[in-house]
């Protein structure tokens, strides 16, 4: 996944003035439109996360730091550390075309489906893991081998609700399949693309939504949901570009534009968008380690 990168677009300096330019046809090819393979605008820019631009944060020694930054109030300072981080809010412009998939997405050929990791001692997939994982209280199961989830408690982030019912329950990708097929992932193979579709090691990356919310937000990128819980929506601006920035995955111009004018509409924690660089590299280097996980576990 290498990528050419034209020149570096800090966020306190944007001038979005941007707007998704597209095109009917790239250069060289005919004159007719896109065809539905396509699936998305042709266009002419992108951005990533900067990551060769980092910084020292002090954070204190007691809190995890392996993926967002912790406290940085001055109570903390006592016991605290020196970390290097990535601002995920400082991204660079990448002045070529976005790529095209070759092939139309389709969820179970590209990404494949859930799967049982025998390793747990469970009959659960993951879907169930996750149920499990997010619930309140313990959950209860339908039939006694204690494969499938029935009811728990669990508090819908996107909504601010609290559902009981298991089948009320969606495991929304942070960053639809769709979405990641769009942005890069249709050119991984499919052992990467499965565990994407799996992938636990990182909390934010499947979340436990009420099914209308789930339904709603579709495929959509922020540019086109944003959940109605506004409590939530600095948190999920924040998730949605570290899943970006784990997986390498680009970012349109309208996506940008979105994220841009959602962390200063909701005045949100510039903080909270540092991500420590060895973090970020702990989460590569499990997926490294993991890619055979929906081959072996195939069945």
């Amino acid at each position: 996944m290498k990528i050419q990168v034209k020149y570096v677009v800090v966020l306190s300096t944007l001038l979005f003035s941007l707007v998704a330019r597209t095109q009917e046809a790239s250069p060289g090819s005919s004159t007719q439109a896109p065809t539905a393979q396509t699936q998305a605008p042709l266009y002419q820019q992108y951005y990533t996360v900067n990551e060769a631009e980092t910084e020292k944060v002090t954070v204190p020694t007691k809190k995890a730091t392996f993926s967002m930054a912790a406290d940085l109030s001055p109570e903390h300072l006592l016991q605290s550390a020196q970390v290097v981080v990535v601002n995920l809010l400082k991204w660079l412009l990448h002045d070529e075309p976005l790529s095209i998939p070759q092939e139309k997405y389709l969820r179970k050929l590209h990404f494949g489906r859930w799967i049982n990791d025998p390793t747990d001692d469970t009959c659960m997939n993951t879907r169930a893991r996750v149920l499990v994982r997010d619930s309140q209280v313990d959950v209860t199961y339908r039939g006694p081998r204690q494969c499938s989830v029935e009811a728990g408690k669990w508090q819908d982030p996107y909504a601010g609700q609290e559902v009981t019912e298991a089948k009320a329950i969606q495991i929304d990708h942070m960053v639809p399949l769709k979405n990641a097929y769009l942005s890069g992932a249709w050119e991984w193979d499919y052992k990467t693309r499965c565990l994407y579709a799996n992938y636990m090691n990182f909390k934010p990356h499947l979340v436990s939504s009420g099914a209308h919310e789930n339904m709603s937000k579709s495929d959509k990128g922020p540019e086109g949901y944003l959940p109605p819980n506004e409590n939530f929506r600095c948190e999920y601006i924040r998730n949605w570009v570290a899943v970006k920035a784990i997986w390498h995955l680009r970012m349109n111009p309208v996506e940008v534009q979105a994220i841009y004018d959602a962390v200063k509409q909701y005045n949100c924690n510039l903080n909270s968008f540092k991500m420590s660089l060895d973090g970020l590299a702990k989460q590569r280097e499990f997926i490294e380690a993991n890619l055979n996980f929906c081959i072996v576990n195939k069945r």
